[in-house]
């Protein structure tokens, strides 16, 4: 049996004090069935990582990771942090309703996040000064050899004229220089090529060359830009240069937005002819698309630190909305309404859509007879994977086909789920402020104005727990799953409902619940906790205390 607690979590900032993470524990009872990571990065580490060593490269200082780092707002700009001024900024923008949109907007205009859009403009900007003036300064090179050339073969000065039947051996000349030009055009390329010295190729500079301005062209034609839906950015302007402006007047931001805006109809512009083609002849503007890589990885642990923030805050509707914005923007599609056509993605390419069966399910207080108010309440199921065969098969061929070790290649397979837990009360009104927010962790930075939008909420929509699920390996599948949380702290009849939500399939989500009476703590009689642990220690293996 393994288990995940609030204490094991990735680069995101962490301390114990952080609600329900430090309280809960998810286990999984299968020696090889699925691995409990600590937050939603899971199938995004590759493109972190890539932004993190984008990050090293413009010079940024790179923080070493600690396992519960105490994050300093001045240091995580441009690394693979965040800092605790995104995150206020993230909870004071989002709320109970936010939608898919609101979250990907709030996302680009993180402080953090604008500073490195506007960034990576002016780097932009400034390779296209450079580059116009290289280009001046080769042409007025060209010019005066031209001339040099010219004056040197002027007849009036030509002492070496021996007339006309010299036309040949000239024309020859000239074709034998010009060859010779080329091969020396070849080896200069070829020399920059090989210390890094070689032209980008830049959007508006060099003809053919597609960018940003060609993603925006083409996204207006087919109705998509600009957006007509800004999120929690309508109405809102931003400093630039000293002055105030709409979001899509900031290049920093504009360029998120673009980005993003990209990244949710991928397939309208992967597959567009004009982008295959300026591909295929190497003239793709690096600056924006291998910067549009960049930005996903950005994206991915801001992503995370709003999902945190939500679970923190103990907000269901919020969590579950994060959760399908970072499926949507995985994927590349614009709604989680879009299951029919993501179905049919899956069928063509597995034969089989990605599936969970949820069975014998329970909820019980380990060791005794009822569960009361302060207990850890265990919620019990067995899960199968009905795509696991179906997946194993068509990756092993497909890896087979690009020549790749199949066993190697399957070691990076991520796939994940959220489980959430909240209850319902049945025979009476628990109200949603017993279940206290705690804000000297992550919330610590949260203005209490801001926090309140998610303290008045319902009991039915706060939170008991939330943990994600990663599978690492491709063909398990089934596995028994404990998911651990405090009871309610009031008694009386409940319904515990366990929404699974997949962040990488669309419509492949699953609930159930179970019912459960809590009862006050009062009225039974508990042993305590470390005595118990003791306890547990001393029967759990007899045979290994002998032996040591």
């Amino acid at each position: 049996m393994s288990e995940a607690t609030g204490d094991n979590v990735p680069p995101m900032q962490h301390t114990q004090q952080d609600p329900i993470l430090a309280e809960n524990v998810l286990e999984v009872e299968s020696a090889s069935m699925i691995k409990v990571y600590g937050l939603v990065a899971y199938g995004v580490v590759l493109l972190a990582i890539i932004g993190a060593v984008v990050y090293y490269f413009l010079g940024e200082k790179l923080l070493k990771k600690k396992k519960k780092p105490d994050i300093d707002i001045d240091d995580v700009a441009a690394t693979n942090t965040v800092g605790l001024q995104d995150v206020s900024y993230l909870a004071s923008e989002l709320h109970p309703g936010s939608t898919h949109i609101d979250v990907l907007m709030a996302v680009a205009s993180t402080p953090e996040n604008i500073a490195y859009g506007l960034k990576a403009y002016e780097l932009k900007e400034k390779a296209r000064k450079e580059r116009i003036q290289e280009d001046l300064e080769e042409a007025k090179k060209k010019k005066n050899e031209s001339t040099s050339t010219s004056t040197s073969k002027d007849p009036l000065i030509n002492l070496d004229d021996d007339g006309w039947a010299d036309d040949d051996d000239d024309d020859e000349r000239a074709k034998a220089a010009a060859r010779a030009e080329e091969e020396k055009k070849k080896e200069r390329e070829q020399l920059q090529k090989a210390v890094g010295k070689q032209k980008v190729k830049l959007e508006g500079i060099d003809e053919g060359v597609v960018g940003q301005l060609w993603v925006e062209s083409t996204l207006s034609k087919n109705g998509v830009w600009p957006p007509q839906d800004l999120g929690v950015l309508k109405g809102k302007t931003f400093v630039y240069e000293g002055k105030k402006v709409s979001p899509l007047d900031h290049p920093g931001l504009r360029r998120n937005i673009c980005m993003i805006t990209g990244r949710l109809n991928s397939m309208l512009l992967n597959n567009h002819p004009d982008l295959l083609e300026a591909a295929s002849k190497q003239l793709v503007d690096d600056t924006y698309f291998k910067g549009s890589m960049e930005f996903r990885g950005r994206c991915a642990l801001l992503l995370e630190a709003a999902l945190r923030t939500a679970v923190a805050c103990r907000n269901y509707p919020l969590a579950k909305t994060i959760v399908e914005t970072v499926a949507i923007f995985k994927i590349g599609t614009t709604s989680p309404d879009k299951v029919d056509w993501f179905n049919g993605v899956m069928e063509k390419q597995y034969q089989v859509l990605p599936r969970l069966q949820i069975e014998n399910t329970t909820i019980e207080c380990p060791d005794e007879q009822e569960m009361a108010t302060g207990d850890i309440l265990a919620i019990g199921l067995e899960m199968t994977r009905l795509h696991a065969e179906a997946f194993t098969r068509q990756k092993i061929a497909m890896f087979q086909k690009q020549g790749i070790p199949p066993q190697v290649a399957l070691q990076t397979y991520r796939e994940g789920w959220w489980f959430m837990a909240r209850a319902e009360r049945l025979d009476g009104d628990t109200p949603g402020s017993v279940l206290e927010l705690k804000t000297d962790g992550l919330l610590k930075e949260v203005p209490a104005q801001d926090l309140a939008k998610y303290q008045n909420a319902p009991f039915k929509d706060r939170l008991l727990t939330a943990w994600p699920m990663v599978i690492s390996n491709v063909a398990q599948k089934s596995g028994k799953v404990k998911i651990q949380c405090m009871a309610p702290p009031v008694p009386g009849k409940y319904r515990f409902i366990v929404s699974i939500k997949s962040q990488d399939f669309l419509g492949a989500d699953q609930e159930f619940s179970v019912e459960g009476t809590i009862v006050d703590a009062s009225t039974v009689v508990r042993k305590p906790r470390q005595e118990a642990k003791e306890e547990e220690d001393v029967t759990e293996d007899p045979q290994s205390k002998k032996d040591n």
